[in-house]
């Protein structure tokens, strides 16, 4: 039987959500919520403005999707949805005080499952994969 990349790939991203899920479900967040909470603290601290759009870009998800992702970190009370003072129909996404207490810990944790994921290439084999991965993602680049 002929092994195909995409379904290896594939079988690496569920076993990678799996695996995060189940470490990020001590903190009732899925490995998504995860995600975007890190991409909310990482632009805080460059002082860059988040929208619901920044999020689907980012993230490659559509509206829907990011809409659910924002509703259940907002009812967890993590997120905020701050009207923008000219344009009140604009709202920015910001963390609150409950996110950043978790903000070291969960990258700490999201670090430990990546470096598990690849524990079994040496350093040059890892960093050969992700070029080849950059290369597969952006092949005009």
């Amino acid at each position: 039987m002929e092994i195909r990349t995409s379904m290896l790939i594939k079988q690496l991203y569920f076993l990678h959500q799996q695996r995060l899920n189940k470490i990020f479900c001590e903190f009732d967040l899925t490995a998504t919520q995860t995600f975007t909470l890190i991409y909310l603290f990482q632009s805080r601290e460059a002082g860059r403005s988040v929208k619901q759009k920044d999020i689907e870009h980012k993230m490659e998800i559509s509206n829907p999707t990011v809409t659910g992702i924002l509703n259940r970190l907002e009812h967890k009370g993590l997120i905020q949805r701050v009207a923008d003072e000219k344009d009140a129909r604009v709202k920015h996404i910001v963390v609150t005080e409950k996110a950043l207490e978790l903000d070291c810990l969960l990258r700490q944790k999201f670090n430990e499952a990546d470096k598990e994921m690849v524990a079994s290439l040496n350093e040059e084999e890892e960093k050969q994969l992700q070029d080849m991965l950059m290369r597969m993602l952006h092949p005009s680049s």
